[in-house]
């Protein structure tokens, strides 16, 4: 067994020599000493290269090369301005007129009224072609018309061109029909004397507007708000040669009050209709309504005014007593022959309580 030492020394001996190496290895060359005398250095001549770049185009890798064609001139390709649009006459196309189609070839045999939703309602219709009748409610078709509403004694149909077509049950319905039978205009009823100054006819007025509903409908009265609170009557859509523009109305106006009585509670609304109801002859209606935020006063003179001179007036008066007697008697022709054709749920209700405390029992069906 060798002794540690010679071990220790062994590895010291190694150790000595890889240093010896490392630093031989790694040691610093001194460069050679170089002389600083210049040296006479001779020019070179250029070498230049003959080089076609005529062929460099041609052999074109990507070909994007075109030859020229001998005695072709080239094309100017500016573009010259264009010349500005002379002016032309615009022609406004005409308006197309209204086509109206031929009434429908049908007859209103009756209407038999449930209630007052005119859609439970139905219609006895007879086809004049095919001589058949049948039943038909609010929506059904017939040719090219819809059945759009159904009254107590007239039926309305929408036609495909945007018209209305209204069928009677009877003769005597149309003629009383305040919408279809008064053609004329507001002329006879309502006069304009200057701006903002009107003389009206009550009498004549009361024979065009039967009740206050239908005076409502014709103006399109609404509720007007401010700030959710009530301000008065809202004047809604009318058409031309209405009463309303025959009143010097337009659409928006508000109406404040009526001969200084607010309108704008139902309380206020029932004491103007009294109010004017009960005015006589020359009694003049003050309205004050808000037009484009500005308020402007309205005054209605109630005055029968003579539309004819004074040698007709007695001819125009037994005139009227007399369409006044034949009208009284359609009426009451038609009220006989409203039972017949079209009784209501309430009058059939009437009629059995009748039966049932005249004979003590309902009338067997």
């Amino acid at each position: 067994m060798r002794h540690p030492f010679w071990i220790v020394n062994t590895s010291l001996f190694f150790l000595v020599l890889l240093a010896l190496l490392f630093i031989y290895i790694s040691r610093i060359r001194i460069p050679e000493r170089e002389s600083i005398e210049p040296v006479e250095v001779r020019p070179t001549k250029e070498r230049r290269l003959d080089i076609n770049i005529r062929k460099i185009y041609e052999n074109d890798l990507f070909d994007t090369y075109k030859k020229e064609l001998p005695g072709v001139k080239p094309i100017d390709l500016t573009i010259p301005f264009p010349e500005p649009p002379q002016p032309q006459d615009i022609k406004i196309p005409e308006l197309p007129k209204p086509e109206f189609l031929d009434p429908l070839d049908i007859t209103l045999k009756g209407i038999i009224v449930v209630g007052t939703n005119d859609a439970k309602n139905r219609a006895i219709i007879e086809d004049n072609k095919t001589k058949r009748e049948d039943t038909y409610k609010v929506g059904n078709t017939i040719e090219d018309s819809q059945l759009i509403r159904i009254f107590r004694n007239k039926i309305i149909f929408l036609r495909t061109n945007g018209q209305q077509e209204v069928l009677y049950l009877r003769e005597q319905d149309a003629k009383f029909d305040p919408t279809y039978a008064l053609i004329n205009g507001w002329d006879t009823v309502i006069q304009k004397v200057k701006d903002k100054n009107y003389i009206v006819s009550p009498t004549e007025l009361t024979k065009r507007i039967k009740n206050l509903g239908q005076f409502i409908e014709m103006l399109s009265l609404t509720t007007a708000y401010k700030q959710g609170k009530s301000i008065g009557i809202r004047i809604g859509q009318f058409e031309e040669q209405s009463l309303g523009q025959a009143l010097g109305l337009q659409k928006g106006d508000i109406i404040l009050n009526i001969n200084d009585i607010p309108a704008t509670t139902t309380e206020e609304r029932l004491n103007i209709y009294q109010a004017i109801t009960a005015l006589n002859q020359n009694d003049v209606i003050t309205l004050k309504l808000l037009r484009r935020k500005q308020e402007k006063v309205t005054t209605y003179t109630l005055k029968d005014f003579a539309t004819e001179t004074a040698s007709t007036e007695g001819e125009q008066l037994k005139e009227t007593a007399s369409i006044s007697l034949l009208k009284q008697k359609e009426k009451e022709e038609i009220l006989k022959q409203r039972y017949k054709f079209a009784p209501t749920i309430k009058e059939m209700h009437k009629q059995e309580r009748r039966n049932m405390l005249e004979k003590g029992k309902a009338p067997a069906e």
